[in-house]
């Protein structure tokens, strides 16, 4: 694409998505479309062939390197990610144990609350003991010496207590404090981590991006083909319009967004405005007053200036160009 721009002054239409941002439709990327004139003109100065392949690849070798080849692609993006989740969770450790620890402290008040309302130990609601079982760890700690005003919390997955724990944990605050301090809970930091990193799984291969290929990535037998157009002799004069042009060192691009055939550039059309709106008139069309009036408000309109090309009496291209003798008002 960027040979045929740079060298050949072909501009076309890229239509595909853009790889950095795919979810927009401004920026647009490879394949590369081009015109029907575009098509020609390159294949009667021998710069491209046109070609055909086959719809069906029905060699089993490369169905199979293709399968191949996709599953590494979602193979390797599955461990990037993984790889990526646990640095992002080695990154936020101290804040994943300060929510642990708020959380469990927050358990633990909600739970002797309960029990100053109800007046009976060891009550909690239903919300409660589901909180306790997400949020604490095993009863492997319950036969620990807990004499001390802090609680020393190990040897579980998440590094929190128990219900059982809980229920302990209570009546210290309770002896020690009205109200726990967080002072007076020590909570293994480490096994909260270890925790967090066995939960990070793999990514379902559903959710791997695919990877796009403008070219294939195995050689195969082509056939040339010849192009049935120009054809009609509207046709005929936009191949014959956009040649000259292209011999006169411009850039054309479509022009249907200006009601034109042809737009037509000093230069590249990312450096340069358009400074012709061509529309190709064979001698069938009727060209009418009114038309003069379209084309001359649009040319006046768009600043642009709106030029009729169209066969002469020696069978060339002529134009013709519309403009304002007055500014409009």
């Amino acid at each position: 694409a960027c040979t045929l721009r740079k060298e050949y002054h072909i501009v076309g239409s890229l239509v595909g998505s853009y790889p950095v941002k795919p979810f927009q439709i401004e920026t647009k990327w490879l394949p590369l479309q081009l015109m029907p004139e575009e098509t020609k003109l390159l294949i009667d100065k021998g710069i491209a062939q046109l070609v055909t392949i086959p719809d069906k690849i029905t060699d089993s070798n490369l169905i199979e390197s293709f399968y191949f080849k996709r599953d590494k692609i979602c193979a390797e993006q599955v461990s990037l990610l993984k790889e990526n989740r646990k640095q992002q969770i080695l990154e936020k450790a101290d804040q994943i144990y300060e929510g642990k620890k708020r959380k469990y402290l927050q358990a633990l008040e909600k739970s002797r609350k309960i029990q100053k309302v109800s007046g009976v130990p060891g009550i909690s609601t239903e919300e409660n003991v589901s909180e306790q079982k997400t949020s604490f760890p095993d009863e492997s700690n319950s036969g620990k010496d807990n004499s001390n005003s802090s609680v020393d919390c190990k040897g579980s997955p998440e590094g929190l207590d128990t219900k059982d724990n809980l229920e302990k944990e209570k009546g210290h605050c309770q002896t020690g404090s009205q109200a726990c301090s967080s002072d007076l809970i020590n909570i293994d930091k480490n096994a909260i981590i270890e925790a967090e990193l066995a939960k990070v799984t793999d990514v379902s291969k559903e959710l791997c991006m695919i990877q796009f290929f403008a070219e294939s990535l195995w050689k195969r037998e082509v056939t040339p083909v010849s192009l049935n157009k120009p054809s009609t002799e509207k046709e005929k004069l936009r191949y014959a319009v956009y040649k000259d042009l292209w011999e006169k060192n411009y850039y054309i691009t479509a022009g249907v967004k200006f009601g034109g055939d042809f737009l037509v550039y000093e230069g590249d059309p990312l450096k340069y405005h358009a400074l012709f709106i061509i529309v190709c008139m064979t001698d069938e069309q009727k060209f009418q007053g009114y038309d003069l009036v379209v084309y001359g408000r649009l040319g006046h309109q768009v600043k642009k200036t709106v030029a009729l090309a169209s066969w002469n009496a020696c069978g060339k291209v002529e134009y013709i160009s519309l403009s304002w003798e007055n500014e409009m008002t």
